[in-house]
């Protein structure tokens, strides 16, 4: 069973993509925001407490964002369609390549969107 060939089925399927791109999205912000911090703390003997909370949230965020893409990025590659033109070995990198840039375009675009109306700081 194919899930690209049953349409309703499909549209479910897309919907499930936005709360997985919108995750990614907030982790990219949350992850520079801690990063930025970790790196203006870093050598301050007096900020030892804050630098290691830092950095337990810079790898979080990070794990998540990582998580939330590769999810992502396995559910765009499985519900593209196949091209029927290309040779059947390069079907599926096309595919992934496809879905890797298109995974990383939405969050990029969701971090945007998000940091320009300030919905990060809430």
């Amino acid at each position: 069973m194919t899930v690209a060939g049953s349409r309703p089925l499909s549209r479910l399927w897309w919907l499930a993509l936005v709360p997985l791109v919108l995750g990614a999205s907030r982790a990219l912000i949350k992850y520079t925001w801690w990063a930025a911090m970790h790196s203006s703390l870093y050598g301050v003997p007096a900020e030892a407490r804050r630098l290691r909370e830092a950095d337990a949230n810079v790898d979080f965020n990070f794990r998540m964002l990582v998580g939330l893409a590769l999810a992502a990025t396995i559910l765009v590659t499985l519900l593209m369609p196949q091209f029927h033109s290309l040779p059947s070995g390069v079907k599926g990198i096309a595919r992934f390549v496809l879905a890797v840039v298109l995974v990383i375009a939405l969050i990029l675009l969701a971090a945007a969107g998000m940091s320009a109306t300030g919905y990060f700081l809430q």
